[in-house]
């Protein structure tokens, strides 16, 4: 971990005409205008302008230019059986003596774009509010996982689990989990078991990774207003990478399963655990649910919010942070104790 360098984003000229290139000699299959159920969630109008804006309007350099005011880093890490990985990261230091260290872990389809809203706000906070020294991964994992209670294990949770005993928030978010899990979630199974053929296909086309991306960003939000530019910085940070490897976290994860269910799924955190619940997040479990996995020491329900809360409503997300990390809140006041 020596080998730390300072990493400024520089893509090259040469993707940035290709991707325009490609834009330019798009084929898109028009019939799709005429079919009234569109799962892009933007329709097939708003699809063609939103390319249109990308081949004709759109600045990378200018986002390119705000993204280097962060602090960027690159540095190795040796893993054994593999060669060593350039691990990109943002380090946000507070300039603040009563700071604590944080590390945000983003998911997928994110990036560590999710982080920049909420940088300032963690590291340079109000008098008065817990402040934080930031670390950014530049990682993709997203595997946060509860079920059912056990009867074997909690037969009371159980009895109530069978009854769908919960409050109407708490029935609210099981019906979102099942919408999910019965509308939005093919994208996974293919990750898990094709993420190298659709890496072919997104990593040669813009407008494949975009269509790949769109109704994700769109769907897993709260009516969250994207702008035409938000939703290309998104897509062209996977598209200038590796889609493969950023999928790769799927496949991995489910072979882990596969060997041994309980790898995930059996253990018991027993560090104080926080969680804000928003309602339009994926996969919303029951308190009861998470306490039989995690010491949950902080438990807010929010009335708004998705999937990518750092970037929907991140003065939301840092308040609960701050207060999870006050010192006399729940990490400070009750330590590794079980709640």
């Amino acid at each position: 971990m020596a080998n730390i360098r300072p990493f400024t984003v520089q893509i090259s000229d040469i993707l940035l005409e290709e991707v325009k290139a490609k834009l330019k000699i798009a084929r898109l299959d028009e019939r799709m205008g005429e079919v009234e159920w569109n799962d892009l969630e933007i329709g097939h109008a708003e699809f063609k302008q939103l390319l249109e804006f990308w081949r004709e309007e759109y600045d990378w350099r200018k986002f390119e230019s705000f993204l280097n005011t962060f602090h960027h880093f690159k540095t190795p890490i040796q893993i054994p059986g593999f060669e060593a990985l350039e691990i990109h990261f943002l380090h946000h230091p507070s300039s603040r003596a009563d700071a604590i260290p944080l590390l945000f872990v983003h998911g997928w389809p994110g990036s560590f774009l999710e982080s920049l809203k909420i940088l300032p706000l963690l590291t340079d906070p109000p008098e008065g509010r817990q402040a934080f020294h930031v670390m950014v991964l530049g990682i993709h994992i997203n595997m946060f996982l509860a079920l059912p209670p056990s009867p074997e294990i909690s037969a009371e949770k159980f009895q109530r689990y069978q009854r769908m005993d919960y409050d109407t928030q708490e029935l609210e978010n099981l019906e979102r989990t099942r919408w999910f899990a019965h509308n939005e979630r093919g994208y996974q199974r293919v990750q898990e078991t094709k993420n190298v053929t659709l890496g072919y296909a997104l990593h040669d086309s813009p407008v494949g990774m975009l269509a790949w991306l769109v109704g994700k960003l769109k769907a897993w939000t709260d009516d969250y207003p994207w702008t035409k530019e938000e939703l290309i910085h998104w897509t062209f940070m996977h598209y200038q990478g590796s889609p493969c490897a950023a999928m790769q976290i799927y496949k991995e994860a489910e072979a882990v399963l596969n060997e041994n269910r309980n790898s995930m799924l059996g253990r018991y955190i027993t560090q104080p655990v926080g969680c804000s619940v928003y309602p339009k997040e994926l996969w919303l479990y029951p308190r009861d649910w998470m306490s039989e996995t995690c010491n949950i020491q902080f438990w807010k329900q929010h009335k708004s919010g998705g999937h990518f809360i750092a970037w929907e409503r991140p003065e939301a997300l840092v308040a609960d942070i701050a207060e999870f990390f006050d010192k006399e809140g729940p990490v400070f006041k009750n330590g590794g104790s079980h709640g």
